[in-house]
C-alpha cells in the first residue's frame, strides 16, 4: 500500500504560482486572441500572428458550420448504434463507416489546413 500525500502538501505556493496562469496572464492571452481575430476579420497581414486553434472564432457562421458537422457525426453514430441495438447486433465496422462518412467535411478541412500550415512553416524558415 502506498500512501499518497494530498496535492496541497506536495507543492509549495511558489511552485503553484509558476505552474498556473494568473488572472493577469489570462487577461493578456485573451487580449492577444481578440487582437488576432480583429486582424483576421479586417483582412490585415497576419504574418506575425498564428490563427491555429482560433479558426472557429473567426465568424459565427464558421462556428455554426463546425458545430453542425460535429452534430452530424454524433447523431449518425448514435442512430447506427440504436439500429444495431434493435437488431441485436454489434458491428463496429459499420459504426466506423458511418462516422467516416459523416466526418468527411471535417477531415477535408483538416487536411487542407495541415497543408497550409506546413507551407507557412516552410516559407517562414
Amino acid at each position: 500500500v502506498f500512501i499518497i500525500e494530498r496535492y496541497d502538501n506536495m507543492i509549495s505556493q511558489d511552485e503553484k504560482a509558476t505552474l498556473w496562469y494568473t488572472d493577469q496572464d489570462h487577461m493578456r492571452i485573451q487580449h492577444s486572441i481578440r487582437k488576432t481575430l480583429r486582424t483576421i476579420r479586417n483582412n490585415m497581414n497576419t504574418n506575425h500572428r498564428c490563427i491555429r486553434g482560433l479558426e472557429h472564432m473567426i465568424s459565427p457562421e464558421h462556428f455554426e458550420q463546425i458545430t453542425v458537422n460535429a452534430d452530424c457525426v454524433y447523431f449518425g453514430v448514435l442512430r447506427e448504434q440504436q439500429r444495431q441495438q434493435r437488431l441485436g447486433v454489434y458491428d463496429s465496422e459499420e459504426i466506423r463507416k458511418v462516422s467516416v462518412a459523416a466526418s468527411l467535411w471535417a477531415r477535408n478541412v483538416a487536411l487542407e489546413k495541415g497543408v497550409i500550415y506546413s507551407l507557412a512553416v516552410i516559407t517562414a524558415h
